[in-house]
């Protein structure tokens, strides 16, 4: 995308040099595969804010091949329900195409993302965590797991989910969780879920069945994850607070976002990374104390963007 010279990129290396040159101007079509069940999320995550920015006014094709539901990264759901939300809020948007599934441990699933560039990311206002509205759901199995399998998996989470939010006092709204069975050679199992509220804000969970012993049942683990930023204050859950820090520094205007009483190892790295590379711009995060939770203070994560402007798309 932009015919970066790199050195260092090797199994064991621990030192990577990443030096990038313009972006491309012309090529409307990109395509990343990966040989393994690593993750077209994250290949997504790290093309989509240069996609936005490309010196163009054509729509762009991704083409992602690898896991869409792998452990230790985000599913597709994740990126189309809750990230793309979010994205939304900041003025862009991209349209997907899930092609094939590619399931762990297996991989091999492809997906289509067309963005369109944009001219700026706008500042976003994340402060009003709103009312539980709905909470959606989609347990699936694959290969030779039986549908029941998928079934149990979607009983456990909305048992969680009704037990979690009475306890807290919060009226439970409407809960639909479809289950699915995929017929493949691979197997798997899995859920993902996304709460969302009154005020446009997203939270998403995710659990797998995996071979080793399971401390928490898969249905009663996403419930768990999308449930407890929502239950501390915050306005987007842990996986999306450092997904949206590159877009609040490249944003114009001021950005404020709701994080409540945990900010993730994660988000530091990021902050840290956005103000060693636009801190000749005067970019800085700030953390501001906004009520308490309990016994610990609840924040809001502040930034003004840099307000980077794309000329190429008027």
């Amino acid at each position: 995308m932009c015919s970066a010279e790199v050195s260092g990129a090797y199994l064991g290396s621990t030192h990577l040099k990443f030096y990038p040159k313009s972006l491309h101007r012309y090529a409307t079509e990109f395509e990343a595969a990966l040989p393994t069940n690593g993750s077209i999320c994250l290949l997504a995550q790290i093309a989509l804010p240069c996609v936005l920015f490309l010196p163009q006014k054509s729509d762009i094709l991704l083409i992602l091949k690898g896991g869409t539901n792998v452990t230790m990264a985000p599913h597709i759901e994740y990126l189309t329900e809750v990230i793309r939300p979010i994205l939304n809020k900041f003025g862009a948007d991209f349209d997907f195409v899930i092609l094939k599934r590619g399931y762990y441990p297996d991989g091999v699933g492809t997906v289509h993302l067309r963005i369109t560039p944009i001219r700026n990311l706008n500042a976003v206002n994340i402060i009003d965590l709103g009312i539980l509205r709905k909470i959606s759901g989609w347990a699936y199995v694959t290969g030779y797991i039986s549908i029941k399998e998928a079934e149990k998996i979607a009983i456990d989470a909305k048992t969680s989910l009704n037990f979690k939010l009475t306890k807290n006092n919060v009226e439970v709204p409407p809960i639909n969780i479809e289950s699915s069975k995929e017929h493949r050679q691979t197997y798997g199992s899995g859920i993902n879920i996304v709460c969302s509220t009154t005020t446009g804000c997203m939270f998403g969970g995710t659990g797998m069945t995996l071979k080793m012993r399971q401390m928490v049942k898969p249905g009663i683990f996403a419930a768990n994850e999308a449930l407890e930023p929502f239950l501390n204050g915050a306005c987007v859950d842990y996986y999306a607070q450092d997904q949206i820090i590159i877009f609040m520094a490249l944003a114009k205007g001021i950005s404020r976002v709701k994080i409540g009483n945990k900010i993730t190892s994660h988000t530091k790295t990021a902050m840290k990374i956005a103000e060693i590379m636009l801190g000749n711009r005067g970019l800085r995060f700030h953390l501001l104390e906004s009520g308490r939770v309990g016994n610990s203070p609840s924040y809001i994560l502040e930034c003004e963007g840099c307000g980077l402007i794309n000329n190429f798309t008027e």
